[in-house]
């Protein structure tokens, strides 16, 4: 059966009803979105005046809704963007399509608000416009932190440009992501090309490149990496690289962050000073050489000089010894005087012949280098002296002292000749004190000292002390032929050592020497 008319009405209307309250249930719904929403939504009529005025403009703009609702919306405005809100209406009343644009709006508390605004022109029933409805979203921070950004962006890429070496970024891949202008004039190749490219095609030695960018990964930066770029016309740079990983706020490797540094100017200088220090090596070499020529000439000389007048004053001697017996007893006192100067000066020029010699042979003779024992050496030196000491009131301070190693031979005369000298210059003191000691260690090598309390010496010619024929007394006060230092120097040179003496005038003076120590007794005693 077909519903009657009455039925249909019925039915229309219950439909109607349901319709109603969907269409209002979905109103009520928008306007909990509006009214909850965090961006400013407002409605104005054409003169401007606010009629509607969400939770979210009062919280942007900081007026309640009792305010807003008194407002003319030009009074949100900011300067300069009036004429923007005027012309905004006009294109709206005029039909023309307004979506979305940017514009500055100004709070109750007076800050100047960028702002992304949408607009929508509203109609009645009719299709007549009736007012604008506008949301708006504060884009401020969003400004700021891309213009923070782009300032970041700006300085980073003028200390990039600012740097002298070529700074490269390089993706996980190996692929180029940006250069410097440095970068740009040391390959010879634009920006726009190298962005994207191979890395490693730009050195020499591309695998050595890679070799080096494989570490940067595995370990997160290297060091000095030497490496050779090659200019687009051929020419070669030699660089250190210095590369680190760089890593996004999560921690994860973006990429490589690498700079190298220009060393072929001073390789180039490396290699100059490698070439003069060979040079001069070399010219040292033949001085050495020369040195030594002229001193085993020199030695040779005083040898044979020394040993060819032994023999002549052997007949002086002899003579004037016959001399004596024939006709001593017939000659004046001034004979018997002339007579005895002959001889003494002839006793003289003997022992000075055989210092001489005596420092001709430490200078020629080969060491035998063995264990020594100072303490022991020191004992035969003194017992060799007993003539020098006979009658002396000497008080001996010599303690157990380490072994060395050297030539004992040499090592002997090098204390006879030491302690001799302490003799001598006590002379004047009662008790004369003659110490013989070790004093630590210089370069490895133990000092030795022999300190004595005579008569000492001005420090200021110290440097003299060592010399051949050099005596900083006179010899009608001490006798002496100024040899036995200079072969204590020359003896102890040959076993590679130091000598030096310290001293003041009547406080007595110390003579130092360095020597090596036994090594087997130091393990020993380590």
């Amino acid at each position: 059966m077909r519903p009657g008319r009455k039925e249909k009405a019925l039915l229309s209307a219950s439909l109607s009803s349901t319709a109603r309250k969907r269409e209002e249930e979905t109103l009520r719904r928008l306007a909990t979105v509006v009214r909850d929403s965090n961006d400013a939504i407002t409605i104005q009529d054409f003169e401007g005046r606010i009629t509607a005025w969400n939770h979210g403009a009062e919280l942007m703009y900081g007026y309640s809704d009792v305010e807003a609702l008194a407002m003319n919306i030009e009074r949100l405005t900011a300067p300069g963007k009036v004429d923007e809100q005027r012309d905004l209406v006009r294109r709206l009343v005029a039909g023309e399509a307004v979506t979305s644009f940017e514009t500055q709006r100004i709070s109750k508390d007076g800050r100047t608000l960028d702002v992304w605004m949408t607009v929508t022109k509203l109609v009645d029933e009719a299709g007549k416009p009736i007012g604008i409805a506008s949301t708006e979203r504060d884009t401020t921070e969003r400004r700021l932190a891309e213009e923070e950004s782009r300032s970041a962006s700006l300085y980073a890429r003028s200390l990039i440009e600012a740097s002298l070496d070529p700074l490269v970024t390089i993706s996980p891949d190996g692929k180029i992501m940006d250069v410097n202008q440095a970068t740009v004039k040391v390959t010879g190749v634009g920006r726009e090309r190298l962005i994207g490219d191979d890395f490693a095609t730009y050195f020499t030695e591309p695998e050595l490149a890679r070799s080096g960018y494989r570490q940067v990964l595995a370990h997160g930066l290297v060091r000095d990496f030497p490496l050779t770029i090659r200019h687009a016309s051929g020419r070669t740079m030699d660089v250190l690289y210095n590369a680190a990983i760089y890593r996004d706020e999560a921690g994860e490797v973006q990429g490589v962050f690498a700079a190298a540094r220009d060393i072929t100017e001073r390789r180039r200088a490396e290699d100059e000073v490698r070439k003069m220090n060979a040079e001069l090596e070399q010219r040292v070499l033949d001085r050495t050489a020369q040195l030594d020529a002229a001193n085993k000439e020199l030695e040779a000389f005083s040898y044979s000089v020394s040993h060819d007048l032994r023999a002549p004053l052997r007949h002086v001697q002899g003579y004037v010894d016959l001399l004596e017996r024939e006709v001593g007893g017939q000659l004046s006192e001034n004979g018997r005087r002339y007579m005895q100067t002959i001889a003494d000066a002839s006793r003289e020029m003997g022992v000075l012949i055989d210092d001489l010699l005596a420092f001709a042979r430490t200078g020629r003779a080969p060491m035998a280098e063995t264990t020594v024992s100072l303490s022991g050496l020191a004992q035969e030196s003194i017992q060799s002296l007993e003539t020098a000491t006979r009658g002396r009131n000497i008080v001996w301070i010599i303690p157990q002292l380490p072994a060395v190693q050297g030539d004992p031979a040499m090592l002997r005369q090098v204390l006879t000749n030491l302690l001799d000298n302490a003799i001598k210059y006590s002379g004047p003191r009662d008790p004369a004190e003659i110490e013989l000691g070790c004093d630590g260690t210089e370069d490895g090598r133990l000092i030795f000292f022999v300190r004595d309390n005579g008569v000492g010496f001005d420090p200021q010619y110290a440097h003299k002390l060592f010399g051949v024929f050099q005596r900083l007394h006179r010899a009608d006060e001490f006798e002496g032929t100024g040899i036995g230092l200079a072969i204590v120097r020359r003896a102890i040179a040959r076993h590679a050592g130091r000598t030096w003496a310290e001293g003041a005038v009547d406080k007595g003076a110390t003579f130092y020497f360095t020597l090596k120590a036994d090594r087997g007794r130091a393990e020993e005693r380590s």
